[in-house]
């Protein structure tokens, strides 16, 4: 009996050695850190779990990529680097996380000049996503930086040509204007930052910047101006090129924006972080963005954009470290102080923003940016009246209302709707429709009011229909046409629309408590008290919750909801 337990023993030792191998417990807790998205807490347990010189185990290796995937995502290249390399040989560029943990051992190679080791594990790496960029542009930097030779490196930015996507063209165009720059062709170089920018309709800043400054420096003045004053004549934010325009007045000289391979390469990276991030890619744009940081540690452009993505991942405070390293004598400094006071409002901390947005409206009094944002301070605590008062300076800063300032009269018009001054709400919904006619929300919003008062129900019927045909998955918008057909009496149209309405938005009370409504009107009593009762569930505001309360006591008087 003791030699089969024995054998036993051995043969579960043999066969599961790998999980002998890590400490179950950090592993588990960090497991469920990452699962939550919770990457300095994952990396605390994950980094207990293992022991770094015993990584031959298929679980070590495990923990060890995603622990290093950790490290890139909080900008710890250097921790990446040291990690990876025990576990590069058996990594393989087959998946996103292990093609990030190959070019930080890349990055790492550049920053300290070991160019022949970043061109043998670039080999490595599969062109099969963003690589089949990144990789030749990297290869042709490495090459005219190291080598000095610029046919050579032009070679390699012609395997560019096979991809035919128009990011992909204009990135070969900026690379290459930016090469020629680098051996002193100017003539070259300047031909292709053109064609560069000519890619583009609306290019973006620092596209504009980057061409702008190589004129600025063969001495074109007039072409650098014209550049600058076509991109404000779409921006129509002056700040970003005041004072670029006025240097060029000066016919001051700038320096080389991109100077180096470190500056070039770091260049590559906020570019393709900011050109192909969505939803899906927002990890890979955050770990591009700190390799770019990495090679180039007060790269604004970088450390702008890495700010804007770690929003979106609701981390403002990170994203407020990074504004404030931007410096009082950048373009982005306005900016970057504007959104520092949005994020402390996000955090609850109002009694900061709101001092630094009030000073900068007595700052720059021809602005009405930073008073718009004081307005939808006070709207959302739904205090109306203050919220109106700092719209209504906004607007009188403002010489003509154009198209571009709708949603300033949109949170306007929402405070004056709630405050209960509608004749002046209502104006300003019709007025922001005859400067944008399609806007989806303003025409919702208006149409929705109108119902409320049971009026214009036929004309805000046509504008849901409209604001439904450009947003058909907005929860809101059709939710308002299912509360257009229930006040037109035509409640089987209001029970599908509202329904479909549920489908986007289930835990929303209004929408539960319309679907109520809809469903009692065909004698559907019992569904309306459940719509009523989950209505309820997802705390409504007190108003609504004492009108869905009435309508329950009034119609479940057998007590059926004591059965759902």
């Amino acid at each position: 009996m003791n030699k089969f337990f024995i054998i036993i023993f051995f043969f579960f030792f043999y066969f599961h050695k790998s999980l002998l191998a890590i400490d179950s417990g950090n592993y588990l807790a960090g497991e469920s850190a990452f699962n939550n998205k919770d990457n300095k807490t994952a990396i605390y347990y994950f980094k207990n779990a293992i022991d770094l010189n015993k990584l031959d185990t298929e679980f070590g290796q495990n923990i060890t990529k995603k622990l290093c995937v950790l490290y890139l995502l909080e900008g710890e290249i250097d921790k990446c680097i040291l990690i990876g390399k025990k576990i590069e040989k058996n990594l393989t560029s087959d998946s996103i996380e292990n093609t990030n943990i190959l070019m930080a051992l890349i990055v790492g190679d550049i920053k300290r000049k070991k160019f022949n080791s970043a061109l043998n594990r670039l080999k490595k790496i599969n062109k099969s996503s963003f690589e089949r960029f990144s990789v030749p542009i990297i290869e042709a930097w490495i090459i005219a930086g190291e080598e000095r030779n610029l046919n050579k490196a032009k070679q390699k930015l012609d395997e560019l040509k096979k991809d035919y996507a128009v990011n992909t063209y204009s990135l070969r165009n900026l690379n290459l204007a930016l090469i020629y720059d680098f051996f002193n062709k100017n003539d070259k170089a300047l031909i292709y930052y053109q064609k560069s920018i000519n890619d583009f309709t609306k290019p973006s800043y620092r596209l504009v910047e980057i061409l702008s400054n190589a004129y600025e420096r063969n001495g074109d003045f007039e072409k650098a101006k014209d550049i600058y004053t076509k991109f404000l004549s779409n921006h129509q934010d002056n700040l970003l090129v005041e004072k670029s325009l006025k240097r060029i007045e000066k016919k001051a000289v700038p320096n080389k924006l991109i100077a180096n391979t470190n500056d070039a390469i770091a260049e590559l990276f906020s570019t393709i972080s900011s050109t192909f991030s969505s939803d899906f890619t927002n990890n890979f744009a955050i770990v591009y963005s700190h390799f770019s940081l990495y090679l180039k540690k007060d790269f604004e452009v970088a450390q702008l954009y890495l700010a804007e993505l770690l929003e979106e991942k609701k981390r403002y405070v990170e994203a407020n470290n990074l504004y404030e390293k931007i410096k009082p004598s950048s373009n982005f400094y306005w900016h970057s102080k504007l959104k520092k006071a949005r994020n402390l409002e996000l955090l609850g901390d109002s009694e900061k923003s709101i001092p630094i947005l009030k000073e900068m409206s007595n700052e720059k009094q021809e602005r009405h940016d930073s008073l718009k944002l004081l307005g939808d301070i006070y709207r959302n605590y739904n205090k109306y009246k203050e919220a109106i008062k700092f719209y209504n300076e906004a607007v009188s800063r403002i010489q003509k209302i154009s198209s571009e300032h709708w949603e300033l009269l949109y949170s306007r018009g929402m405070a004056y709707e709630r405050n209960n001054q509608w004749i002046k709400a209502e104006k300003d919904f019709l007025k922001i429709l005859e400067l944008v006619p399609n806007q989806p929300d303003v025409l919702n919003y208006l149409a929705y009011s109108w119902i409320e008062q049971d009026s214009n129900l036929e004309q805000a019927k046509k504008f849901i229909l409209k604001a439904a045909s450009i947003k058909p998955r907005d929860p809101y918008i059709v939710d308002s046409l299912g509360w257009a057909y229930y006040n037109l009496k035509e409640y089987d149209k209001a029970i599908k629309e509202l329904e479909k309405a549920i489908d986007l938005k289930p835990t929303d009370p209004i929408i539960n408590d319309h679907l109520g409504d809809a469903y009692l009107k065909v004698d559907r009593k019992l569904e309306a008290l459940y719509q009523w009762k989950k209505a309820i569930q997802f705390k409504p505001e007190n108003d609504l919750e004492k009108k869905i309360e009435k309508k329950i006591k009034k119609y479940d008087k057998d007590n059926q909801l004591d059965l759902l």
